[in-house]
């Protein structure tokens, strides 16, 4: 049997509290840790530590504590780093993409561990998380902000759906005062991206892969993943990702997509076929014949190229936001940008994306063609 505690009482920050032992696991050995817990505020109902009213709260929360079996601790008072420990980082590891594991880690590492501290899942209120997130702000982005948030949310929502606490105290908490807006993001213009494959007209290889990421919006993972298999009739389906090292699936069910080959991706893609062998499995292939980094061919080929021409390196990224906004003033709208770089939207169709690309993503792209082609 477990040792009988009736608690020791005590008045601070305006409340009554009490101090007991817990029994916790901690390094994967049964350990007493000292905690306390609020009973209740001081007013006219509670008016000192040894009134009756203060004592019966404390013997009624006292014999949860006194029930429980030793050596297994209630799961609501499991600190969060050892619930983040023991559930929920096993969880995200099985469930999410690499690059989100790799995300979240070090999130966890850099801002949320010593945050959390010894802070117990029961004892979190949202109050604590507006804190938090406030003093970020001078600091972090909005946005950045907002992953935080979003990560802190997660763990207080699993604990939720597997029964240890009740409620998510992070639903509430936010940002007290305003953030910092969020700088602009930049993009190639499509003068740039024609500079650019100028300036690589050494290096098919490079001028592919850029033509990848500004012609058609390919993602970087996209692009690395990309085997000749994968071309036919005229398009590129894109059914795979690779990030960090890793074949996944896309980012999103709308990344799953076919994508008309326009020019100059079909000219660049022909060059650089003659120049593989015929067996090579990956469009950009290593030694190892396993898919080629493209950062390798960024540090090798791209940035060399465009610090000599005197032209700007703004990242793989660039070029689709650079395709996002050239389909945007040429057709009129979002819709062929969104549909072409496959970005998840709940108003359209969702489950159709298997057969071919939607008709004004099509026209969009042959639109961008035309207009390659009139220079």
């Amino acid at each position: 049997m477990g040792r009988y505690q009736r608690g020791y009482i005590y008045e601070a920050f305006g409340a009554f509290h009490v101090r007991y032992r817990l029994e916790e696991i901690v390094d994967g050995k049964l350990a007493r840790k000292q905690r306390s817990h609020r009973l209740c505020p001081k007013d006219k109902t509670h008016p000192s530590v040894s009134h009756k009213s203060v004592r019966r709260l404390c013997d009624e929360f006292m014999a949860t504590i006194n029930a429980q079996v030793p050596g297994k601790p209630h799961e609501a008072d499991v600190t969060v780093v050892g619930f983040w420990e023991a559930k929920y980082w096993p969880f995200v590891q099985g469930e999410c993409k690499p690059s989100t594991i790799h995300g979240y880690s070090q999130v966890w590492s850099q801002r949320l561990k010593d945050h959390f501290g010894n802070m117990t899942l029961s004892e979190y209120r949202t109050h604590h998380g507006s804190v938090f997130l406030t003093g970020l702000k001078k600091e972090l982005g909005h946005r950045t902000i907002q992953h935080i948030k979003s990560l802190c949310s997660g763990i207080f929502t699993h604990a939720v759906n597997v029964g240890v606490i009740e409620t998510n105290p992070w639903h509430d908490s936010k940002v007290l005062g305003k953030t910092k807006r969020p700088g602009e993001t930049k993009h190639y213009t499509l003068e740039e991206m024609e500079n650019i494959i100028t300036a690589l007209v050494d290096h098919v290889e490079a001028q592919l892969v850029m033509a990848f990421a500004f012609f058609l919006g390919l993602r970087k993972g996209e692009i690395q993943a990309l085997q000749w298999g994968d071309f036919d009739g005229g398009y590129v389906h894109i059914r795979r990702n690779i990030t960090r090292g890793q074949i996944t699936t896309p980012k999103t069910k709308k990344s799953v997509r076919s994508l008309p080959l326009i020019q100059p991706v079909k000219g660049l893609l022909s060059l650089w076929r003659a120049k593989c062998k015929a067996e090579q499995v990956w469009v950009f292939q290593n030694e190892r014949g396993t898919s080629q980094d493209l950062d390798a061919i960024a540090a090798r080929f791209i940035k060399p190229a465009l610090t000599k021409a005197k032209l700007e390196w703004k990242g793989f990224q660039a070029g689709r936001r650079g395709l996002g906004t050239v389909l945007r003033k040429i057709t009129g709208n979002s819709t062929a940008g969104r549909d072409v770089l496959g970005h998840e939207d709940e108003e359209v169709t969702k489950d159709h994306y298997e057969g071919a690309l939607p008709e004004v993503a099509r026209t969009g792209l042959k639109m961008l063609e035309a207009k390659t082609l009139s220079k």
